[in-house]
């Protein structure tokens, strides 16, 4: 539904556009206001602004100048009298879609309408790709302004220009994948691909089979040859991520293909040759795993030619409000809003722990985004909408039983939260993603300190038979 928003003083020109504008798919509202209709358009903006240039209180070009700051990509058409039409024509060189000078027919209407409208489509779409790099990690990596950070980035850089392993050392939530996803997009290899493998995801019997493929009848149910992961990343970037969750005996053969860049399917017999540069992370202390026996040490040796240490968000403070401003500008395009902080959101950001760091952060911005209808957020919208997990500093005060159920409690409520606004509130879609029934996700959602109820939340779809 295309929605298009009328800001001129004269009620019955308004009105007379309405009438013209009756086409399917198409909504047309009229502002005779335009100090109100500028505060609407700031908060949620329409697809299309016609827009009378001369009105009382505050003119066309005033209210077009803080429209066009603030939404580069939203088409503005002026209305204009005769005396008028050199102000839109600057107006236009200035970034307005175009002009229709007073009186206009109906056809000269809807063909301006139609091209501004599909303009308005365009500029979405091309939104919604950005949004796919976005999420891809194309444009996350250069997003910090810590000095602690920006060395590691460097590193990266530096590093990005060899074949060297590189092992990346950093919390849960700190940025790994797009620190390896940066190293891929900074080398020789960027045009081949990238193979990201979760290690602590794939059950012990399968993994070795689908790192290293196996060849028809290797086992029941072989059918037929297939590739593993290593292989496919040949030409490109393998990152295994959590390195740590590996076997000792997958480690053995890992270490193997890493010195030799070559491998035996499983049930093979014949050398496969993989040219590929090796990334690995871990959140884990491999150097107490190689005392306890459960990391080879020569494994370790061989993977981290090059160290990154990625410090967590509560050793980089100045990244808490350039981050979150980043992921609330890219999560208001996602959901079509206009959303910005107060300072006031921002202090209260930089007093929580992030224990679940960048992530936390990016999901809590997300929640935020697709929950609240627009406008300036204030701190006590980040108490209601995006509970943080409570650190270990504050619960070591309580008795152990207490201190795991405030955490488990805080920890579900938030997850099932971050679950739901990616689902866009549906709570059956949110579940199936989550992997549990409508029953327990109700459940998690009502982990806070009022015991919500569904009913209470309007977000919320009402029960159905699926």
């Amino acid at each position: 539904m295309s929605r298009i928003l009328v800001i001129d003083d004269e009620a019955a020109l308004g009105e007379n556009i309405q009438r013209m504008l009756r086409l399917p798919g198409t909504t047309v509202a009229v502002c005779t206001d335009p100090v109100k209709g500028l505060a609407d358009c700031q908060a949620d903006p329409p697809d299309l602004v016609l827009l009378d240039i001369r009105m009382p209180g505050i003119s066309g070009e005033e209210v077009f100048a803080r429209l066009h700051e603030a939404h580069p990509g939203l088409p503005i058409v002026f209305l204009t009298a005769f005396g008028s039409v050199e102000g839109a024509v600057v107006a236009m060189r200035n970034g307005a879609f175009d002009y229709l000078q007073k009186p206009f027919k109906r056809e000269d209407l809807l063909l301006v309408v139609k091209r501004a409208l599909s303009y308005s489509k365009l500029e979405r779409e091309v939104e919604t790709l950005k949004g796919r790099l976005e999420a891809l990690g194309e444009a996350d990596a250069a997003q910090t302004r810590s000095p602690a950070m920006l060395d590691q980035v460097d590193k990266c850089r530096r590093a990005a220009a060899t074949d060297a392993t590189v092992m990346i050392l950093g919390e849960s939530g700190s940025g790994k994948e797009v620190a390896a996803r940066f190293l891929h997009e900074q080398s020789r290899r960027k045009d081949g691909p990238f193979v990201p493998v979760e290690c602590s995801a794939m059950p012990g019997s399968l993994i070795e089979s689908e790192l290293f493929g196996y060849e028809r009848g290797a086992f029941t149910g072989a059918e037929r040859t297939k590739k593993g992961l290593i292989e496919s990343a040949d030409g490109g970037t393998l990152f295994l991520d959590e390195i740590g969750d590996l076997s000792v005996e997958l480690q053995t053969r890992l270490f193997r293909f890493v010195e030799e860049r070559a491998l035996r399917r499983l049930g093979g017999l014949a050398t496969v040759k993989v040219d590929c540069r090796i990334l690995c992370a871990t959140n884990q202390d491999l150097p107490a795993k190689i005392k306890a026996g459960s990391f080879r040490q020569e494994l370790f040796y061989r993977l981290s030619v090059v160290t990154v240490k990625l410090p967590p968000l509560r050793e980089r403070p100045e990244d808490i409000p350039y981050l979150a401003r980043f992921f609330l500008e890219r999560f208001s395009r996602r959901y079509g809003k206009s959303l910005s902080g107060s300072p006031q959101f921002y202090e209260a950001l930089m007093q929580e722990r992030w224990p679940g760091n960048v992530r936390q952060l990016k999901n809590a911005m997300e929640r935020l985004a697709a929950l609240h209808p627009g406008g300036v957020l204030e701190a006590a919208d980040l108490e209601e909408d995006s509970p943080a997990v409570k650190d270990s500093g504050s619960l070591s005060l309580l008795p152990w039983k207490d201190a795991r159920e405030q955490y488990l409690a805080s920890f579900e409520l938030s997850y099932a939260q971050a679950m739901l606004a990616r689902c866009s509130g549906n709570v059956s879609a949110a579940a199936r993603e989550a992997g549990v029934d409508r029953k327990t996700f109700y459940a998690l959602l009502k982990k806070d300190k009022n015991d919500r109820t569904e009913e209470s939340n309007p977000q919320l779809e009402p029960e159905c038979e699926e």
